[in-house]
């Protein structure tokens, strides 16, 4: 048991390495389309299922195939993924399971491909983002912008908290310090300040801002000094990959396709290790009962 753990720990650390291998404009496009794909899966997980399988359409772990009236193949091999309280867990390829003999299910579940209620539908998720970016501690208000300006994401120095009451009547209210404060053009629909709001989380837990002592989830970049196209590629990958992943047609396609058709490489200095895991924080805003910020412990 010992061995076979320091065997997937292996994996592991091979796999993280592999992250730093896509600078070409082939290896970037090819994984930035593959996860886009699952929108089920956390962001960095499919990174690793493209580094093992890159031409893999549906990917589900053993029980989620026995909904579908699949189970994996004898002799298939696992793909490895990471899990909460790990370290590892395993999924398997549509190609690497068969039909459960009598079962009745689905051979392609398009289920796996649409998690949420509705695609392209900013109505529904603006109200859930205004939402969680307070209890991120992010300020949210919208201004008279002209077409050109579509928001912007700044530090709150004015100090200041959001206020949340406590779910019982014995229970103590709970404060949230208000760190940041995002503007979006009041003049643009539902959908297009959807876009612009995760562009400019993008730049949040992209560390583009810094971090600041309480916060256990975003780190402080700015010692790595990115210069501003930088920052914007790495914002506008992740405004990219959340809008195809929800089903919502953004300019960032636009943006990106325009540098990678002028360059080969794509600029140095960026982080897809970065870009992967922001992408999956601000998925976690799309859904009712995202967390209060949790604070780092004196």
């Amino acid at each position: 048991m010992g061995e076979e753990r320091a065997h997937r720990m292996q994996e592991i650390d091979k796999l993280y390495a592999e992250v730093h291998e896509f600078r070409t404009k082939e290896s970037f496009t090819g994984l930035v389309s593959f996860v886009k794909r699952f929108p089920r899966m956390a962001p960095y997980n499919a990174m690793l299922v493209y580094t093992q399988k890159p031409g893999s359409r549906f990917v589900a772990t053993p029980d989620e195939w026995r909904i579908y009236g699949r189970q994996p193949k004898k002799g298939a091999r696992p793909l490895v993924i990471l899990q909460m309280f790990g370290p590892v867990g395993f999924v398997y390829e549509l190609e690497d399971t068969e039909e459960i003999p009598g079962a009745e299910g689905n051979l392609f579940p398009e289920g796996l491909l649409h998690p949420f209620r509705t695609e392209g539908n900013g109505e529904f998720y603006i109200h859930i983002l205004k939402d969680n970016l307070r209890r991120e501690g992010i300020g949210y208000r919208e201004e008279n912008y002209g077409s050109s300006q579509a928001g912007a994401l700044h530090r709150n120095d004015d100090g200041g908290t959001f206020v949340f009451p406590s779910k019982t009547p014995k229970g103590k209210e709970k404060v949230v310090p208000h760190d940041f404060d995002m503007v979006v053009n009041r003049n643009h629909d539902d959908t297009t300040k959807c876009a612009t709001i995760f562009h400019e989380l993008g730049h949040y837990f992209a560390g583009h801002l810094g971090g600041y002592p309480d916060n256990k989830h975003v780190a402080d970049r700015r010692s790595e000094h990115l210069t501003v196209g930088q920052e914007e590629f790495e914002a506008e990958t992740i405004c990219y990959l959340v809008c195809e992943r929800v089903g919502i047609k953004n300019p960032s396609a636009a943006y990106l396709h325009g540098y990678l058709d002028r360059n080969d490489m794509i600029p140095k200095g960026i982080s897809i290790d970065t870009i992967l895991k922001a992408t999956g924080k601000i998925e976690r805003m799309l859904k009712s009962g995202y967390p209060l910020r949790e604070m780092k412990k004196e």
